[in-house]
């Protein structure tokens, strides 16, 4: 197939485990680190990514996304420099940031029904609306698309709300409450093709990476 003909292909990492992910602990816009099972997860997903090598590569400027896509770069794979886009800073979960779900149901259950069940038109308490968060992620997707040349591979590394909401836009996904539901793990991939027929996922939540040696990664190709 001519280069001209064959889709982009956007990749989506979300990033790697922190302390609080490991105790399950909400963190929304609270500034944590990857720790060592995270950093080794961002290698990883590297190893895994250099069989396509992006030409562009966009992060939240977050230090738990820029570690993973520093990391991620630095085990091969990309040569591009690492863009940060404010836009792809996670949602604010206010009062609910450093909590587990225990907590959060003890000290706020009806926000937190409210927001299980009806995301779009409730918050966390305190915190940032999911219409905001599809608004400035709906500018992150402009600029994503913008970089999107027929066959070029283009990685995103963000966080797993602010990265529904992108794909949501990039697909076209209308109200968004099937890529709501999905589940994005620590340092999966995900690829959506942008082709002159219409956005198409290719592949969600893949962790195949993260289950094997290091040396053995290179053998693992991606859908399509």
């Amino acid at each position: 197939m001519d280069s001209d003909e064959r889709p982009a292909r956007i990749f989506f990492v979300r990033h790697g485990q922190t302390d609080w992910n490991r105790t399950l602990r909400y963190q929304g816009s609270t500034d944590m680190a990857l720790n060592e099972n995270g950093r080794s997860q961002a290698r990883k997903a590297g190893l895994r990514l250099s069989r396509v090598i992006p030409c562009r590569v966009f992060s939240s400027p977050m230090l738990r996304a820029y570690g993973t896509a520093e990391a991620i770069t630095e085990a091969g794979a990309a040569d591009a420099p690492i863009e940060t886009m404010d836009d792809l800073r996670e949602i604010s979960f206010g009062e609910w940031e450093g909590l587990t779900y225990p907590e959060i149901i003890e000290r706020h259950a009806s926000d937190y029904r409210a927001w299980t069940e009806t995301p779009f038109s409730s918050s966390p308490t305190g915190g940032e609306s999911f219409e905001s968060v599809r608004t400035r992620s709906a500018r992150a997707a402009e600029a994503v698309k913008s970089a999107c040349a027929p066959g070029a591979a283009i990685l995103v590394v963000a966080h797993g709300i602010v990265l529904r909401a992108l794909l949501s836009s990039l697909a076209d996904a209308g109200d968004s409450s099937l890529i709501w539901r999905a589940h994005l793990d620590n340092c999966s991939v995900s690829a959506l093709d942008l082709s002159r027929g219409g956005p198409s996922l290719a592949f969600l939540n893949d962790t195949n990476h993260l289950r094997l040696d290091d040396e053995k990664i290179g053998i693992l190709s991606f859908p399509g």
